[in-house]
């Protein structure tokens, strides 16, 4: 892999580091509208697509630490407008725990979550949940026995998107503003509703489809937020990560050293998934995001304390490994423009 080829797959890329000395660093390269040519900088947000289940796991954890509630009891405990059910219409007993690490038998519909454009009707999270429109034509049901299957679910994320707003009586958007964003001081990390879509417009980063062709609209319409809603830039996300990575060491005032600490526990039968995380060799954790309009990853190195955030603006068709992402966020820089 060399540097010129992941060039070229990307119209733009935004990295974000911090070393094993606690250094941080910031590098943008190429463009994030190649019809004005608007080149990326550190104020560009990009799609951060599936890295929203971290958030999301970070919000339904600290609800744990407050007492809100306990991972270990049903869903269904927590919900009452809407219940997650079996094929056969009984209330499913899945836990907390098995859908924020995908074992509890949650499928997504085929080709689901993907295609729906700004101008389209609005759908509702309900409407995701029950499997009412062609965004997800397959009902959110725990359709396999809990913890005996790893089905990586967007549904079962919207799941837990509607346990959070039952439970605050808030919506997703200002629930993760009031326990995330707004302490941590992040003033360019929002999920995609329609008025944060208006209001950040001019910085977000214009999507590019496989072909290399602008979506239309520039950005899709994502209503699953806590699966892939979120937008951020490399910066912020660092932000993100470095605290979880304190809190890891036992040095956050913001998390608790045993809810990150679970977060990271493997789940039985499925080493390699935590809680809105995954596990790898090392004790790295990695969170990958990959969209119709962009690929990104999020990595955290727990025995060197080092983090690398790429983000970008296109889908390359092909998996991070492949497309050069994780390589680049491997590689300890992209040669770009240094900040």
């Amino acid at each position: 892999m060399e540097y010129a080829k992941v060039r070229e797959t990307f119209p733009g890329i935004g990295c974000a580091r911090t070393n094993a000395a606690g250094e941080t660093t910031a590098e943008y390269w190429g463009v994030a509208d190649r019809e004005s040519n608007t080149p990326v900088n550190r104020e560009t947000v990009f799609p951060a697509c599936s890295v929203s289940k971290f958030i999301t796991a970070i919000c339904v954890m600290k609800l744990q630490e407050q007492g809100v509630i306990d991972i270990d009891h049903p869903v269904n405990h927590y919900l009452r407008q809407w219940k997650l059910r079996t094929p056969d219409g009984s209330e499913s007993s899945a836990f907390v725990r098995s859908v924020l690490c995908h074992t509890a038998g949650i499928v997504d519909g085929e080709d689901a979550f993907y295609g729906l454009r700004r101008n389209d009707p609005e759908i509702s999270l309900t409407d995701i949940l029950e499997g009412k429109t062609a965004y997800n034509n397959r009902p959110a049901r725990a359709e396999k026995p809990q913890g005996e299957a790893f089905e990586y679910s967007d549904a079962g994320y919207c799941v837990l998107q509607q346990l959070l707003q039952e439970l605050l009586q808030k919506s997703f958007d200002g629930i993760a503003r009031d326990m995330l964003f707004d302490p941590l001081g992040l003033s360019s990390t929002f999920f995609s509703t329609p008025g944060n879509m208006a209001r950040f417009e001019n910085r977000m980063a214009t999507g590019y489809d496989e072909a290399g062709l602008p979506i239309p609209g520039k950005f899709p319409s994502v209503p699953d937020l806590a699966a892939s809603g979120l937008w951020s830039t490399p910066e912020e996300l660092r932000i993100i990560a470095g605290e979880f990575m304190k809190a890891y060491d036992g040095g956050s005032g913001f998390l608790q050293q045993k809810t990150v600490r679970e977060m990271v526990k493997p789940a039985e039968k499925f080493p390699w998934a935590g809680l809105g995380l995954f596990i790898e060799e090392d004790e790295t954790l990695v969170s990958r995001g990959w969209g119709e309009n962009g690929q990104c990853i999020l990595k955290m190195r727990c025995r060197t304390g080092e983090i690398a955030v790429v983000m970008t603006n296109r889908n390359p068709g092909v998996d991070q490994q492949a497309s050069g992402v994780e390589w680049l966020a491997d590689r300890g820089s992209c040669e770009g423009d240094q900040i």
